[in-house]
């Protein structure tokens, strides 16, 4: 088998190419194959020996074949100035012909080099641009138009030409070409086979290695996944190379890895869950220069009893999507397209309309609606539908929002819970943002982040924040309707939330028309949250074959009872006297800012328990955030 193969137009480059070979000390290494244009890629994509090293080829053949991304290099024979004007002359002899009679069809590469030699040795031929067979039909047309009696061009022209009635002269090659392409193949293999070499090496060193080993490149997607990490993850090299990381770390990684992306950091031994198992997580970016092209990751378990059977259970079969729709891994229900979602009242429709339509637009999207309403579900939505297909999205609560955060959200989606909490200081960075594409990292240091803003809010915003940061954010509004404004959806909203949770604990509960009219005449002022709870309770504590059928299957969405039996008067319900607790938040007094109880939950559930992270987010020791959680437990909160 050949490792250099020339792809011959025609009888002329194939016989120089069969001089050339017989010159050879080893002519079986090069393969001579008759073919052209469009015929050429689908051999070299179908019937091209395995260990070719090297293709050659001419003119627009050679240009098609690299743009089919082949695997393997191709190398053009080049076409002299020499060449084109003894085919000029062999036009003018045989017919007769003047320079604007004659017509050559070159691709432009070839045309630009040619005509500046053109214009030196005053020659007036027509110069015809093509770049595809199609390209070489529209060219024949043009010549036929433009009164030209003879074309210039390779073997395909030559076709097109005679059908056309038109004379044709071929544009021959010679040996010297073949010989000069065929000294540039060599060398173009010696470098293929020492790349070759390079990355068996490597490949054996990655395959060697117990830790897991990913590699991403700029935009985010991984370029190089060993077995030990498609063995943690589940899944094939072939599979995730060329996808997005973000899908296969959890959120607070996924946020790790692009603040050190942006910001070419290096860390090390950071602990992370993956299913169910703790590992040890490095990322060291790679740069080009002073920019970050890329960042590899290397990780392994803590524990040397790493259970593979795991990790294929949870993880995906067939795609990364099969993994973000898994019931168990997705306990929130969350959704990632407009399809998903629920509803056909015509207020919803409008929403889902405007959601789809503000997607394709890079603007800031203000969500607003009741609590409960799904503005974060939306806000998902959108940021899958970006058409720039932004890498990471990144939730968070407004009065929590700091500059690492906007650092983890680059390339991404931000969005913004109860943005009407927004600090001043927050807005002036947020708005700086906007207008420069950057944030002040310190006196001296900027930083270019490219990210797109959702705010979301139950509160009218124009009223609560700045003017001059509102009106950066407001060209796109997204109003959400609440669930008393759209009933006719709560019947198949709450049958879809019983199948979900039937789903999530094993059961096979039911529901009936006539609970389903009950739930419609409820006011639900927490919305499809209020609901979803209501169901997932039902369906948690029922029998598992339970039928709901009406009010005593509901027990009314109020849960006043539940809360009968604290003693509100009882001395824990008092706080320690140095500690200072707003009256309407119950919260802290951090740094000089009211840190509420509720959202000290959400930074716990968000670090899983981490109390070291915990504490460095708020910039306060572990002993001060222990006494808090003591007095959140003494308040019973």
């Amino acid at each position: 088998m050949s490792n250099i193969v020339l792809i011959t137009a025609g009888s002329s480059i194939a016989h120089y190419a069969e001089m050339l070979r017989k010159t050879l000390p080893a002519p079986e290494n090069l393969s001579i194959v008759n073919c052209y244009m469009e015929e050429a890629v689908n051999y070299a994509r179908n019937q091209l020996p395995s260990d070719t090293d090297v293709l050659i080829a001419r003119g627009n053949t050679a240009k098609l074949l690299k743009a089919a991304h082949l695997s393997i290099p191709i190398v053009t024979i080049p076409i002299q100035d020499s060449e084109l004007i003894q085919s000029i002359e062999s036009a003018k002899k045989a017919y007769d012909a003047k320079d604007t009679s004659i017509a050559y069809l070159g691709i432009e590469d070839v045309l630009q080099s040619v005509r500046e030699f053109l214009n030196l040795m005053h020659c007036k031929i027509r110069l015809y641009p093509i770049n595809s067979s199609q390209d070489i039909r529209t060219g024949i047309q043009r010549a036929k138009r433009e009164g030209v009696k003879v074309v210039i061009g390779g073997i395909y022209t030559q076709q097109l030409a005679a059908e056309a009635g038109l004379d044709c002269i071929l544009l021959e090659s010679s040996l010297a070409s073949v010989k000069e392409a065929y000294e540039r193949a060599l060398e173009v293999q010696r470098g293929f086979i020492l790349q070759r070499k390079k990355v068996q090496e490597r490949t054996l060193i990655l395959n060697s290695i117990t830790d897991g080993i990913l590699s991403i490149n700029e935009t985010g997607r991984v370029t190089v996944c060993n077995p030990a990490a498609e063995t943690y993850f589940g899944s094939s090299s072939a599979y995730l190379c060329g996808k997005s990381f973000a899908p296969l770390f959890p959120q607070s990684e996924k946020e790790l890895i692009q603040k050190c992306f942006t910001l070419g950091q290096s860390v090390t031994h950071h602990s992370f869950f993956l299913n169910d198992q703790t590992f040890q997580l490095s990322i060291n970016p790679i740069f080009a220069g002073s920019s970050c092209r890329g960042a590899v990751l290397t990780f392994s378990p803590e524990s040397s009893h790493f259970r593979p059977d795991s990790a294929k259970q949870r993880m995906h079969q067939h795609g990364l999507t099969s993994m973000q729709s898994n019931a168990k891994d997705n306990k929130k229900g969350d959704f990632s397209s407009f399809f998903e979602l629920t509803g056909t009242h015509p207020l919803f429709q409008h929403a889902i309309s405007l959601g789809i339509r503000y997607a394709k637009l890079s603007m800031p999207v203000l969500l607003i609606g009741e609590e409960g309403t799904g503005k974060e579900t939306f806000a998902r939505c959108m940021h899958h539908l970006d058409p720039q297909n932004p890498q990471i999205f990144v939730s968070r609560e407004a009065s929590l929002l700091t500059t690492d955060d906007l650092l983890s959200a680059n390339t991404g989606t931000l969005y913004i819970r109860n943005a009407h909490r927004l600090s001043l200081s927050m807005q002036e960075t947020l708005s700086d943002l906007l207008r420069t594409g950057s944030v002040r990292l310190d006196l001296q240091t900027r930083k270019a982040l490219r990210l797109r803003l959702m705010l979301g809010s139950d509160q009218d915003l124009s009223k609560l924040l700045t003017s001059g940061f509102y009106y950066l954010v407001n060209s796109l509004i997204l109003p959400l309707p609440s669930l008393a404004q759209r009933r006719e959806d709560i019947p198949l909203l709450a049958h879809n939330k019983i199948s979900y949770f039937n789903q999530l604990y094993e059961k096979s509960c039911n529901d009936t028309p006539e609970f389903c009219e009950t739930l419609t005449l409820e006011a639900w002022p927490g919305n499809i949250r209020q609901l979803e709870s209501l169901i997932q309770r039902m369906v948690l504590l029922s029998e598992p074959d339970a039928v709901f059928t009406g009010k005593e299957s509901l027990s009314i969405p109020d849960d006043t009872a539940f809360y009968q039996h604290l003693l509100h008067d009882s001395p824990l319900a008092k706080a320690d006297s140095d500690i200072s607790v707003p009256a309407a938040q119950p919260g802290i007094l951090i740094k000089r800012r009211n840190v509420t109880f509720e959202e000290l939950r959400e930074l716990d559930r968000f670090y899983h328990g981490k109390k070291t992270l915990i504490a460095q987010k708020l910039g306060i020791s572990r002993s001060t955030l222990w006494r808090f959680y003591k007095m959140m437990e003494n308040l019973n909160i």
